[in-house]
């Protein structure tokens, strides 16, 4: 399994009572999550800061690499400064990245000594702007990976931003552990050995309409589906 890094850019993003920012926090998560990663045989590739979220930048690198999971890092802001808990957004075309999402807040959140108080803390990650979507689940998606953007807690509230500045290797084995339950893999396992993925086409078309009416019926039965042309 090759899975894909994307930690914050925005620097400008300030963690309260910690001298520190979002951008510096999720690259050392990034680093830390590399090496957990690589210890259940995974195969990891962290982004070049330097490449924007837009299609042709982080999402075509992750795809030029071969990988398969598109996990977008990033930390959390608003509830002037008494929100708390990890938040996942997912993308509805894709039953593993709702289940990775889902695993992913419940491993962070029972590692918290903070308790959440999101009433929906996994999101689909299609609806905001008006259902043009999240860029890093949006554009990753389109580019055929499976994708999720994590915000691992908040970094106004000064008890949750302190805790992930001290937790880093923690929360990185918290989202190693999750990956791990989801995909089958193990510390103790090679998945490029003993996790292989499959493409299967469904079907050939003429007609647009009638592709998008199978990749439908796919994704209803629970199956990740993409029309290519």
């Amino acid at each position: 399994m090759k899975v894909y890094l994307s930690p914050s850019n925005q620097a400008a993003n300030l963690y309260s009572g910690v001298k520190t920012n979002e951008k510096a926090e999720m690259e050392k998560l990034a680093m830390e999550m590399k090496e957990v990663l690589e210890s259940y045989g995974c195969d990891v590739v962290i982004a070049d800061t330097g490449l924007s979220i837009n299609p042709g930048g982080r999402s075509a690198e992750a795809s030029k690499e071969g990988c398969r999971i598109y996990l977008a890092l990033h930390s959390n802001a608003g509830g002037g400064g008494r929100a708390s808990g990890a938040v996942a957004f997912y993308h509805p075309g894709s039953r593993i990245s709702r289940e990775i999402a889902e695993a992913l807040v419940r491993e962070i959140d029972q590692l918290c000594p903070v308790p959440s108080n999101r009433a929906q803390p996994v999101v689909n990650g299609m609806e905001p702007f008006g259902g043009y979507g999240l860029a890093e689940v949006r554009n990753p998606y389109a580019a055929k990976l499976v994708p999720v953007l994590l915000e691992v807690n908040f970094h106004d509230n000064p008890k949750t931003a302190e805790w992930i500045t001290s937790n880093t290797r923690h929360i990185a084995e918290a989202c190693a552990k999750a990956l791990s339950k989801v995909l089958g893999i193990s510390s103790k396992e090679r998945t490029d050995q003993s996790i292989r993925l499959y493409k299967v086409q469904s079907g050939a078309f003429s007609d647009l309409k009638n592709a998008e009416a199978l990749a439908s019926r796919l994704r209803s039965a629970g199956f990740d589906a993409w029309i290519t042309g």
